[in-house]
């Protein structure tokens, strides 16, 4: 194969393009272990896609095209602009020109990267605590860059590379060259290490003065070997299992090749991999797929004799990946909202209700897309961060609608699309963030308590975020339409319900939390910052009703009560994350001040502005 590989692989600077390969199919369902766990190419693409450019896609072109490019046609992807740079200081500290669009390409940051390195190096020795945006970026950006630059080496060992430069007949005929050609990949000659290795047990009797020039390049041969199986170690993309059975751990190709180097029967990845290569280069689809889909079986006969469920769900997160439900659904709940706006001013019957059916058609996406990601990890739905967002946007869509179902006056199609779309736009910020399919912590493996405690939860906060939504839209009747005195009061209901609904729930998931914690720590309550969250919503809803029965305030003071109350569920929700202490920090995401004092100044502005006006207008 070296004959094939000289001549479709760039070689001493030739200015040759690979032709690439149309159909990827088989190639996305390769299996990589990433963060403890196994999921298919085509996620490790987007994911690595999402966190270089903050995008699951380049320029209109699918991640796993992006990535098959630079796995194997590396310089292909020099001049892409895919390292998103946030803060332009970082640009002008490395001497580059601030981009409008911060996107910047390798071949930007290549002759500034030993630059980049010494920022890094610096910020990385300030306190974690004390580092300020520019410092994080600066990381932020040399881990990046770090990660293309290993990225581009991860099958460079089936490159021709003048390093094993072979010219004395006698090795040629001892290697079994055929052809013209003089330089071999590193895969040519691992292949022929017992060959080498019996030739090196000769030389080891005599002086190195009285070798020859052939035993001479030999030596060199093995010394280049050994540099680069030393050099190319602990890359990323861990696509090989083991080839031990009692070894949970996987494998990048170089590694792979590394243990398997005297092992003759453990070489057949690397040699698909040579294949995937020339393939790629020749743009010889058949051949590509064949190579991926004989590489695929010969890991997936390997697997199961460890573990037959750990490739069960490679074909449903792929189809997960591919119909992108909640983006879908968000638009359609977007939808749904501006034509119930519309049906407010004119064509009101019909138009509310093609708003019912885009939002219902939102909730089924969203239910379908929840109940997915169940299967594919094998959990219930709330296990993560994200996982709340979606679980809340689903609970406050069929809340919405079922009040539709009763009151049938748009109130209903208001709450659920309100609801659905701003927390799948949440989500979605989220997700920038990399994988949402991730393991969880040992302490919250249990699949038990995820679908007690949690669940219940974060049920709460749904009903907590609900009442919240309703009291706003509360406000803006009786600011705007402060007459309409039954739709007043049906608002009203739907308020006390869901803020009861929301107690209710949040009480008794803290006290299923309480069990849980006494049985994962050993002790009921301990003022844990987030068990102090679960408490305060508990409290501040509590208050609300005590206030309302003891007619301390009204209707508008409920649905101003309502509305602060979200801020006390985002405290209690992702707030004491920021604090980074407590055994319930396990979900800390930085950056999200800014977002939540932002959040605090608009819905403080918005009480202050229509709250006196709403009061006036209603008596």
């Amino acid at each position: 194969s070296t004959g094939v590989a000289q001549e479709i692989c760039p070689l001493n600077g030739v200015p040759l393009k690979p032709k690439g390969i149309v159909n990827l199919d088989e190639f996305r369902k390769i299996a990589v272990l990433e963060s403890g766990r196994v999921k298919p190419l085509d996620t490790y693409a987007r994911n690595v896609l999402l966190r270089l450019s903050g995008k699951r896609s380049f320029d209109k072109e699918d991640a796993i095209v992006w990535f098959s490019r630079l796995l194997f046609a590396s310089q292909e992807t020099a001049n892409d602009k895919v390292f998103l740079i946030n803060h332009p200081e970082v640009a002008v500290a490395l001497g580059i020109e601030p981009q409008e669009k911060r996107r910047y390409s390798y071949s930007q940051l290549r002759p500034v990267t030993e630059k980049l390195t010494d920022l890094a190096r610096s910020s990385f020795q300030i306190e974690e605590e004390s580092r300020g945006i520019v410092e994080n970026e600066i990381l932020r950006v040399y881990q990046n860059v770090l990660l293309y630059a290993q990225l581009t080496y991860t099958f460079n060992f089936a490159f021709p590379d003048p390093a094993f430069t072979v010219s004395t007949l006698e090795i040629k005929k001892l290697l079994d060259m055929k052809g013209p050609y003089s330089q071999l990949s590193f895969l040519d000659v691992a292949l022929k290490a017992n060959i080498l290795h019996e030739y090196m047990a000769t030389l080891e009797k005599s002086e190195f003065k009285s070798w020859t020039v052939a035993q001479k390049e030999v030596a060199l041969l093995a010394q280049k070997m050994f540099e680069w199986s030393m050099y190319y170690q602990k890359l990323p993309v861990e696509i090989v299992p083991s080839f031990d059975p009692q070894d949970e751990s996987w494998l990048s190709p170089w590694d792979s090749l590394s243990v398997s180097l005297h092992q003759e029967s453990k070489r057949k990845e690397a040699v698909y991999f040579a294949q995937m290569m020339a393939s790629y280069w020749g743009g010889k689809d058949f051949k590509f797929n064949l190579a991926v889909k004989q590489y695929n079986d010969l890991i997936r006969k390997r697997l199961d004799s460890r573990d037959k469920n750990l490739l069960k769900s490679i074909d449903l997160e792929i189809n997960y990946n591919h119909w992108a439900f909640f983006f879908k659904a968000k638009i359609l709940y977007l939808f749904g909202f501006i034509l119930f706006l519309m049906s407010l001013g004119f064509w009101s019957a019909p138009l509310k209700k093609i708003s019912v059916f885009l939002v219902g058609s939102g909730f089924i996406l969203t239910a379908i897309a929840v109940v997915w990601r169940i299967l594919i990890l094998n959990r219930p739905p709330v296990s993560n961060l994200y996982d709340t967002f979606i679980f809340v946007a689903l609970i406050n869509v069929l809340a919405g609608l079922i009040v539709e179902i009763i009151v049938r006056n748009g109130l209903g199609t208001a709450i659920a699309s309100i609801g659905g779309f701003i927390f799948l736009q949440i989500a979605g910020k989220f997700a920038i963030e990399g994988d949402t399919l991730q393991m969880l912590m040992a302490v919250l493996d249990s699949n038990f308590w995820l679908s007690t405690h949690v669940i219940t939860i974060t049920i709460g906060y749904a009903g907590v975020c609900m009442a919240g939504i309703v009291g706003h839209i509360y406000i803006l009747i009786g600011t705007f339409a402060p007459q309409k005195k039954e739709l007043l009061d049906s608002t009203h209901k739907i308020l006390l319900g869901s803020l009861a609904f929301g107690l209710i729930m949040t009480f008794l998931g803290t006290n299923l939390g309480g069990i849980w914690a006494d049985s994962s720590w050993g002790r009921f309550w301990g003022w844990d910052p987030k068990e102090n969250g679960a408490l305060l919503i508990v409290l501040w809803s509590a208050i609300l009703f005590h206030m309302k029965v003891g007619r301390m305030i009204k209707g508008l003071g409920l649905a101003v009560g309502a509305a602060l109350g979200i801020i006390v569920v985002m405290w209690a929700w992702f707030g004491v994350n920021l604090l980074g202490v407590g055994l319930h920090s396990y979900g800390f995401t930085s950056g999200l001040m800014i977002n939540l004092l932002i959040y605090l100044f608009c819905q403080i502005l918005f009480l202050i502005i229509f709250t006196p006006i709403a009061q006036k207008r209603l008596g």
